[in-house]
């Protein structure tokens, strides 16, 4: 439903198309035939309604926006399928099943993958032909994994806003604002924009290392304007700015505004030949408009630990 789109600037789009990574290419939709006897077509259904994260109390917020499953039986893969899913196999009895979470990067609905930040579900399941044998998988980060974490639990904030916003980044408690429909029942965080208070951008102030390999940045975010995901960064010992993803309004036509997950695959920029990384958030009020709203909460960036 919210289609965001990446803008790069030209001279950053040099440094990182030659280094862009590709972790997984949506595989073609198809049934492997799974230790089945010649002629055998009566399946075994396997039904995954969703795929839920567990975390420890360090790695914050359990929320996931998981939207396919790579899926194997007995390590021969079978398919992609999207959520809810029911899968049939030409197999019966025990057998081992894996379950690879994906989810759509940069919120693109044809660029989806296997998720490098979760596990793998596997378990021995019981399958009859013709029955239908229902499983909730259940994942975790990998354990490779470096998070940075706002998640605004702390008065204190880990996003600074720029001297030349007109306005601040605000911090929401459920109790005192209910209508928010937060996250987890959760604190939150955000900004109110009206003609007065037109323009904020947030940031990090952390200059990131880079690792190599993955680097994700999952947000969630509520708005009815345009939020825009840029980089911070040196190169040649200039500092330079860029838009990197724009996200669109969530914003629907009968006035709810529900809460979405983002994953934005930010691998090139942590893999590029450039110093002192920061990420930055804005918003601006468009013209002719009297106001908007911008929440944001569990903002996590994840490297693998070096």
């Amino acid at each position: 439903m919210y289609e965001p789109y990446i803008l790069i600037d030209r001279t950053l789009r040099c440094l990182l198309d030659s280094m862009t990574l590709r972790y997984a290419v949506l595989a073609p939709f198809l049934i492997l035939l799974a230790a089945c006897n010649k002629g055998d077509k009566v399946p075994a259904y396997l039904e995954i309604p969703a795929v839920s994260l567990t975390t420890t109390t360090a790695q914050g917020s359990a929320t996931t926006k998981i939207t396919d499953v790579w899926v194997s039986i007995d390590e021969s893969f079978v398919g992609v399928w999207e959520l809810p899913a029911r899968v049939p196999i030409l197999s019966e009895g025990q057998h081992r099943i894996d379950v690879v979470p994906a989810i759509k990067r940069n919120g693109t609905f044809d660029d989806r993958l296997r998720y490098p930040f979760y596990t793998t579900w596997t378990s021995n399941i019981s399958l009859n032909k013709e029955g239908t044998t229902t499983v909730n998988p259940v994942v975790e980060y990998i354990p490779q994994a470096d998070l940075w974490i706002e998640g605004f639990e702390d008065t204190f904030f880990q996003l600074n806003t720029t001297t030349d916003s007109d306005t601040l980044l605000t911090r929401y408690l459920p109790a005192e604002h209910p209508e928010l429909l937060y996250v987890e029942n959760s604190p939150c965080a955000g900004f109110r924009l009206d003609p007065e208070h037109r323009r904020v951008r947030v940031y990090t102030d952390e200059d990131f290392d880079s690792y190599g390999g993955p680097a994700f940045l999952e947000i969630e975010h509520r708005n009815s304007v345009l939020i825009t995901i840029g980089l911070l960064y040196t190169y040649n010992g200039s500092a330079r700015s860029e838009p990197y993803l724009y996200v669109p309004a969530t914003l629907r036509s009968d006035g709810s505004m529900p809460w979405n997950k983002l994953y934005v695959d930010l691998s090139s920029f942590f893999n590029s030949p450039i110093a002192e990384r920061d990420i930055y958030i804005e918003a601006e009020l468009p013209e002719g408009s009297g106001s908007a709203e911008v929440y944001l909460d569990n903002v996590k960036l994840l490297r693998l630990q070096p």
